[in-house]
């Protein structure tokens, strides 16, 4: 293909994709700094003796609904999360978890941080925003790589390649900027473009496939305190991150991992009724290829250095989703 031709297919994605990519540039910088963002937006709560999971999950459905998921807060001072699934609808819950009182309640808008991880995993709208998401990633790689091979210099015009002429006219030194931006950025651009879809493609299929629900299991806190408190004596040693109530006789716990890196969990299925461990999985023995590189995508795995190169990346990206159409723009009207 003649570079003519990649700068072509460039300016098609570009032009399509601009306002996807812009979202996930500016979510994804969002989602970087989410556990101090989380302590500024997120209600707090008391410091006091944590009660039981059981009546937190009592509070949570004070007015009404049934918690689908439950995540405990890490550090003192923080409110316990819930989602809840209510008749056509979910909702959401910040609690205290020494009074079990609900400190904030609504949809998602109701939390900004949680609304910025739905539009950047799913858009919010199930299955077909993530695979919008997934095509999304597809695309930026092919960005990255017609990009790339549209500037490739000659052998000894690499520094020249990248230099910005002051006097030159303003709609010029936009797109050398434009061009920059992305040569320098296209490594990591590339990097979280692969690491995404490895993170969204796998979950496609089995959202477009059909199951039939459960029916609602009704748990008494006896049972939720009593799972709980077998699956703790699988790790004793670690603390709970969130549990699941999947309808059926059984809850799904997760437990931090951090001896294998950041996001990693130990999985822990409890029939209720019994109780008895249905499931224990450790993180050591987890194939889930979520745990392997969600680190990775969230530069958890390269400590402030790499949260600091992929804030840089989506600034630049989003700069990137501007001046592009910003340029096409420029371009159309000058050849009027």
């Amino acid at each position: 293909m003649r570079r003519t031709g990649y700068l072509a297919w460039h300016r098609r994605l570009a032009l399509v994709f601009a306002p996807l990519l812009l979202l996930q540039a500016l979510t994804g910088a969002v989602l970087l700094f989410h556990q101090p963002l989380a302590r500024w937006v997120n209600p707090a709560a008391s410091r006091g003796p944590a009660l039981p999971i059981s009546a937190i999950v009592s509070g949570a459905q004070a007015h009404g609904g049934k918690v689908d998921r439950l995540f405990i807060p890490a550090n003192a001072g923080d409110a316990a999360f819930a989602q809840l699934s209510l008749p056509g609808t979910i909702r959401y819950a910040a609690i205290d978890p020494a009074s079990g009182v609900i400190l904030r309640e609504g949809g998602v808008l109701a939390f900004p941080l949680e609304a910025a991880l739905q539009w950047h995993y799913r858009l919010m709208s199930g299955t077909g925003g993530l695979a919008l998401v997934a095509l999304g990633g597809v695309v930026l790689a092919l960005m990255s790589g017609t990009g790339l091979a549209f500037w490739w210099p000659t052998k000894g015009r690499w520094a020249k390649s990248l230099t910005i002429n002051p006097k030159m006219p303003a709609r010029v030194r936009l797109r050398h900027w434009h061009r920059n931006g992305g040569v320098l950025a296209s490594v990591m651009v590339l990097f979280s473009a692969i690491t995404g879809i490895l993170l969204s493609a796998p979950d496609i299929p089995a959202g477009w496939t059909a199951v039939t629900p459960p029916l609602p299991y009704r748990t008494t806190p006896a049972q939720i305190d009593a799972a709980i408190a077998v699956a703790q004596q699988q790790f004793p040693n670690a603390a709970l991150r969130d549990i699941r109530f999947p309808r059926m006789d059984r809850i799904d716990i997760n437990f931090y991992a951090h001896e294998r890196n950041a996001r990693a969990v130990h999985v822990v299925s409890v029939r209720l009724s019994q109780p008895e461990i249905v499931k224990s999985i450790p993180a050591t023995q987890n194939d889930a290829l979520w745990m392997k590189v969600l680190p990775l995508h969230a530069g958890d795995s390269f400590g402030m250095a790499g949260t600091v190169l992929l804030l840089i990346e989506a600034l630049v990206l989003a700069g990137l989703a501007v001046t592009g159409p910003r340029m096409w723009w420029q371009n159309r009207k000058s050849r009027k």
